[in-house]
């Protein structure tokens, strides 16, 4: 029993025991209880406000849990979409490439909220994300846009395979977004003389 428990120990030191928890039973609970939907349809996944979540006045979810909150929501679309699958059968993997979030209220201390994820958008290299933190209110308490950029495979053959249809007009707040992001980059490249 004390070998167990210095195991149990040692997991809760060096790594967010509950993270794992959450991700693993957020994919289950949709395999088990929810369809898979079309890879353009929204995915939704719950959660509430709890001590946990508190920033310092402890009053409102802390700005880094609604972050953290994102990639439960995207690891729940992946699998319920079926691009996990894709990604799994092309050996490919997709990386967080960018993230834009815009708080427009707190999440008060044991409010229940959903986390609504849907694709906006896509080019050859990535899909991009929106998702919206509601409360029962029907607020958006935040609205997040991320880049999801996928590794080793074209996105619009992936698409393609997933019957995504035809590719919707980019918003204007996307492409705006991503017109920041080229300039921000064109900053960072190297003078050439």
């Amino acid at each position: 029993m004390c070998l167990f428990t210095i195991f149990l120990l040692i997991l809760l030191i060096f790594f967010d025991v509950q993270y794992y928890i959450r991700i693993i039973s957020v994919i289950l609970f949709g395999r088990w209880f929810e369809n898979k939907q079309k890879i353009t349809d929204p995915t939704v996944i719950y959660g509430f406000s709890f001590t946990q979540d508190l920033d310092l006045i402890f009053k409102h979810m802390n700005n880094a849990r609604f972050v953290r909150d994102l990639d439960f929501a995207r690891f729940h679309f992946y699998d319920r979409s079926g691009l996990y699958d894709e990604m799994v059968k092309r050996r490919s993997d997709t990386l967080q490439a960018a993230t834009n979030i815009r708080y427009r209220r707190v999440i008060p201390i044991f409010t229940f909220y959903k986390i609504v994820t849907q694709v906006i958008y896509w080019d050859e290299k990535s899909i991009y994300v929106e998702q919206k933190f509601i409360t029962n209110d029907g607020f958006i308490r935040a609205i997040v846009l991320s880049k999801q950029t996928m590794i080793k495979a074209n996105v619009e053959d992936v698409m393609q395979s997933l019957n995504a249809g035809p590719k919707p007009e980019i918003p204007r707040d996307l492409d705006l977004w991503l017109q920041s992001m080229e300039i921000s980059s064109e900053k960072l490249r190297p003078k050439q003389d």
